[in-house]
């Protein structure tokens, strides 16, 4: 099989830093995710970008992809196939997320993976020759981990965990430090981990996108809004599906004809899912909808509109969890994917972090129960949430523990 190069992007900061392990020339970072979701790739590009910017770290820093290591259609039918099983048959997808993190047999199967993954990234593994190792995935995470193991003890590996739960396939031997985003993930973590293992364990938060990293004061969240185009009285909610527009969005639009709702506004984000853009386009042209709509595709970054909104209204993955929780503004979980996002939900429901609905009509009331507090109230519970569940500087912190590993 030909071996591809799976870097993506490049960068040397200050060369004139010591190191801490004595050695000469500047340690290399390796950042790995997969395209399994949008959220593990977010998090790798806020935390390499954090680590860029500091000065006389003494750091290369590459980021790459595991699916890069096999053939393009193999890399291809597997995102499709995992689209295809979240689209038309979820609870597949819920039955071997529980068989995964449950089932002992399971790690056999992770393991034999693991194992022919690790031949195929040995060369260029090799040829990079990182330092460190940081990984946001169960896959390059078990890479790594066999790589390490077998071929270079002195790597020094460390694992961001991007949800608000802990799965089994995550932990893996050889891992100096996990990053989590509460400290209610500890004890899971420890418990899952390999026996014999005693990894360190940073409470930080997810990594959030840089402009997250610095919430607005009440002025410039105003600001924002007028440059939105929105009104004062209005309330506004952005509806946010993950990079596949995975919410059905159309029904929410009925909301808008709902007494009790007038002052209601709609922000959908549909991703790449260019055919619900369309077809949420189209329902502009409807009475009693036009301007209380508005459509946008894929976004470098949501910030602004986070920002400036009410009320996000989301699937559950972590990083846009951690985003919102990162603004302060209310989050309503819509029927949250088996997997991962039902974990995501019942943990932060049970810490009073989000509501969550089933149906539109919950959401419904969600949304009217957040719409009749007043609008000072609400500002204050902004601050609130945004100091005491946000990790804005998540990031910063998981890079500035990376530079003494």
């Amino acid at each position: 099989m030909r071996q591809r190069s799976i870097s993506v992007t490049k960068h040397t900061t200050s060369p004139e830093a010591a190191r801490p392990d004595g050695r000469k020339g500047p340690r290399k970072v390796l950042i790995l995710s997969a395209p399994v979701g949008s959220g593990h790739r977010m998090a790798s590009f806020a935390l390499a970008g954090v680590l860029r910017s500091l000065p006389n770290a003494d750091l290369t820093v590459e980021e790459g992809d595991v699916f890069r290591l096999l053939p393009d259609w193999l890399g291809r039918g597997l995102l499709g196939l995992y689209g295809l099983i979240l689209r038309r048959c979820p609870s597949l997808y819920a039955l071997s997320y529980r068989w995964g993190n449950v089932d002992g047999r399971s790690l056999w199967l992770r393991n034999a993976v693991n194992g022919l993954l690790c031949r195929l990234a040995r060369p260029w593994l090799d040829r990079i020759a990182p330092d460190i190792v940081v990984s946001t995935h169960g896959t390059p995470t078990g890479i790594v981990s066999l790589y390490k193991r077998k071929y270079k003890p002195s790597l020094r590996l460390a694992v961001v965990v991007t949800d608000f739960t802990v799965h089994r396939w995550l932990l893996c031997p050889a891992v100096d430090t996990y990053f989590v985003a509460h400290a209610d993930l500890v004890p899971l973590l420890r418990k899952g981990v390999p026996a014999g293992e005693k990894p360190r364990i940073g409470i930080t938060g997810i990594p959030v996108r840089p402009d997250f990293a610095v919430p607005p004061g009440e002025a410039e969240r105003q600001a924002l809004r007028r440059g939105q185009g929105w009104q004062d009285e209005e309330f506004v909610c952005v509806l946010i599906g993950g990079g596949d527009g995975l919410l059905p969005m159309e029904g929410f639009v009925r909301l808008l004809g709902t007494p009790g709702l007038e002052a209601l506004r709609l922000v959908a984000v549909t991703g790449r899912n260019g055919a619900l853009r369309r077809r949420l386009e189209a329902l502009r042209q409807r009475p009693g909808v036009g301007a209380r709509l508005t459509v946008y595709g894929s976004l470098s970054s949501p910030a602004p509109l986070y920002q400036a909104a009410d009320l996000v209204l989301s699937k559950g993955g972590g990083v846009t969890v951690a985003e919102t929780l990162a603004t302060g503004i209310p989050l309503v979980l819509f029927r949250p994917l088996p997997g991962q996002e039902e974990k995501n939900s019942a943990f932060l429901m049970e810490h009073g972090m989000a509501r969550r609905a089933d149906t539109v009509a919950e959401a419904a009331a969600c949304i009217a129960a957040e719409m009749a507090v007043p609008a000072a109230e609400r500002a204050r519970q902004r601050r609130l949430r945004r100091d005491g569940q946000g990790h804005p500087a998540a990031a910063r912190e998981i890079a500035f523990s990376l530079i003494y590993m």
